[in-house]
């Protein structure tokens, strides 16, 4: 009796060693090989979604600042973007063309403040809230550069050549629009200053 059950124990822990044998070798799902072309669409559609998320982004910002030369260049951003959305889509339907290019909107990299300073942003003037406007405008857009520039590269290593100029496009209207945040920030903060005084107390008591 002793050697029959020995000999289930070993039989037990050797189809036990079996199926974790057959475990470890199964394919993983996640781990699906796809070729260079689909491989590129996924990365361009991670891109695309971040612009269908900046066009809705910048309709809002046009419509909230009282910056006259702000909105003028971000209505023409808008232009750049829609653009932008329309080149990618182009791309990911000459890669790919069997999967319509996506229509999801990614979550911008926006800061928000942690929950001891929240209270914050509700005691900003209209002034403060242009200049945190134009800080996270700086966020996105510095963001899409990276994003661009690595899509760039990863296309020359695809060998979708076609793809470069067109990425190329888009990275250098990024640069351009960060460029414009960061030059114009100093004027911007001096048109805006008289209201951010304004604010500020003399008194020390009044601080919290």
């Amino acid at each position: 009796m002793a050697k029959n059950k020995t000999n289930k124990s070993k039989s037990g822990s050797s189809t036990r060693k079996t199926r974790r044998r057959a475990n470890v070798r199964a394919p993983s799902r996640k781990g699906k090989r796809l070729t260079p072309n689909q491989k590129l669409t996924l990365y361009l559609n991670d891109a695309l979604a971040i612009e269908n998320a900046a066009v809705q982004r910048l309709q809002t910002r046009i419509k909230q600042t009282k910056i006259e030369n702000a909105k003028q260049r971000l209505e023409l951003h808008l232009k750049e973007t829609k653009d932008q959305q329309n080149r990618l889509k182009q791309l990911i339907s000459d890669l790919n063309g069997r999967r319509s290019p996506t229509k999801d909107k990614a979550q911008l990299p926006i800061p928000a403040p942690p929950k001891s300073l929240a209270k914050i942003v509700g005691t900003m003037t209209p002034a403060e809230l242009e200049l945190k406007g134009a800080k996270e405008d700086a966020i996105v857009e510095n963001a899409e550069i990276i994003i661009y520039d690595m899509l760039t590269h990863l296309a020359q290593k695809m060998n979708a050549a076609h793809a470069i100029p067109v990425l190329t496009q888009s990275l250098s209207e990024e640069r351009s629009m960060a460029d414009w945040i960061r030059t114009n920030t100093p004027d911007m903060v001096i048109q805006l200053w008289p209201e951010i005084e304004a604010s500020v107390t003399a008194s020390e008591e009044d601080q919290w």
